[in-house]
């Protein structure tokens, strides 16, 4: 027995576990996703917070200011250094919207080529697969 046999006998033993008590697989996947999530998220808070911290204490030794007037100052400091980024992003939206919508039609171009070669035995079979692929991922997202 090679390993070949022993990864398709594992897959397909996870299929039959999927598809006779997918909350088996789903459960643990969806706690998984959601604490990667949520760390995540927590890290970039923390960023943020060290960021403003630094920023503060930064513009507070550096211009001798007040509480309020360093509060002023780091969040016009915050605000310039988010549209930065913002205005590059709004200057880059039209040649990233052209790339997309080329990309868009070479895929469909390609998808209605391969359709239409196929019989109609293998239109069934795809199409078989993909209902089953969207149940199957129905359980993860819903």
């Amino acid at each position: 027995m090679t390993y070949k046999h022993i990864r398709y006998g594992l897959f397909i033993i996870t299929i039959i576990i999927m598809l006779t008590a997918p909350d088996l697989i789903v459960d643990p996947l969806t706690n998984i996703f959601h604490f990667i999530y949520e760390s995540l998220l927590h890290l970039a808070h923390l960023s943020f917070e060290a960021i403003e911290e630094l920023l503060d204490t930064l513009v507070e030794r550096l211009f001798e200011t007040e509480v309020h007037e360093t509060q002023t100052i780091v969040f016009y400091l915050m605000i310039l250094l988010a549209g930065i980024p913002a205005y590059i992003l709004w200057r880059l939206l039209p040649w990233l919207k052209g790339k997309l919508i080329a990309i868009v039609f070479k895929n469909k171009n390609h998808f209605l080529t391969y359709w239409s070669s196929l019989s109609l035995l293998e239109k069934i079979k795809v199409s078989v697969i993909t209902i089953i692929s969207a149940y199957l991922g129905s359980f993860l997202f819903f």
